[in-house]
């Protein structure tokens, strides 16, 4: 009994604490399910540019942030002339779409100080368009 007793003092604790652990990755997985379903889903590109969009859904709290990314070499190309493929050819006037990079951040958080985040990047059109 003895043997027994000290057996249970020694693992008790850690067992306590394996079941905490087990109750908070529930908690994970679905926010990182979450994560990943905003970042899979299609982007409206309009509404890239407006910055930050967040909800909650199924008790995650969840956020994108989206800001432009200004490249040197991006303002360079824009305003060079599209070479054109040699099949098709590019009538005379015709704009060409300005896309710009934009950077996400999507951010799901599934208890105080709990969050996973990613981020990626996006085209979206310029404001000129």
């Amino acid at each position: 009994m003895a043997l027994l007793l000290a057996f249970v003092s020694v693992l008790g604790p850690h067992l306590f604490y394996a079941r905490r652990i087990a109750d908070r990755i529930d908690g994970r997985i679905a926010a990182q399910v979450m994560l990943r379903t905003i970042l899979d889903s299609p982007v409206d590109r309009s509404i890239l540019a407006n910055g930050t969009r967040d909800g909650e859904t199924a008790g995650l709290r969840w956020s994108v942030t989206s800001e432009p990314m200004f490249v040197d070499a991006m303002a360079a190309r824009r305003d060079a002339p599209a070479a054109a493929a040699p099949d098709k050819k590019e009538e005379p006037g015709a704009k060409r779409p300005n896309w710009i990079a934009y950077h996400l951040v999507a951010t799901v958080s599934w208890a105080p100080g709990q969050m996973v985040s990613a981020d990626t990047l996006r085209l979206g059109l310029g404001a000129d368009e």
